[in-house]
């Protein structure tokens, strides 16, 4: 059985703290991930040893799971634009991650990892325009790796990712 709704935050539902605009977008959310990537948020040896050990299987399991829980959670509070722009942001970035990352070469991802961690080292708030680009492409990386992000979009994703490319570039 598929669930459209990880079971950590059913009762936000239950107890109405959800309205249906946020319902549908963390489930399309929690598709989306599941869809675009190959690995798991916890793989099915840890899986297995977390059920061994405590009896029960976690909720959370695929990226999807991670994502539809943490964007319920943490964004309780704030405005149903606030929570869309939130889950857009999302998936704009894992678009962007595997549009990035997809047909680069080791030395790529290895540049990208050491310009972070000079960036980062110094562990000051003013950062420049383009240091913030850094460590936001450091951010794509690891959606694309851990995640395993692939080309499972559909042509409807791929055409609004698109619109914001060409906005950008008038």
């Amino acid at each position: 059985m598929i669930e459209l709704i990880n079971e950590s935050i059913l009762h936000m539902v239950n107890d109405g703290k959800l309205s249906m605009r946020r319902i549908h977008g963390l489930i399309y959310i929690k598709d989306f991930l599941d869809r675009v990537s190959t690995k798991k948020f916890i793989d099915e040896a840890a899986v297995l040893e977390l059920e061994k050990k405590y009896g029960v299987r976690p909720n959370i399991i695929t990226w999807g799971d991670y994502f539809q829980t943490q964007i319920a959670a943490s964004l309780q509070e704030v405005s149903e634009e606030e929570f869309e722009r939130a889950l857009e942001i999302l998936k704009f970035d894992i678009i962007a991650s595997y549009t990035i990352f997809s047909e680069k070469d080791s030395s790529f991802f290895e540049w990208v990892e050491l310009t972070y961690m000079a960036i980062t080292n110094y562990q000051y708030s003013g950062f420049t325009e383009e240091e913030k680009e850094i460590i936001h492409l450091k951010i794509l990386m690891d959606y694309f790796n851990n995640a395993g992000i692939v080309d499972n979009f559909n042509e409807s994703e791929m055409q609004w990712f698109n619109g914001f490319l060409e906005a950008k570039a008038q």
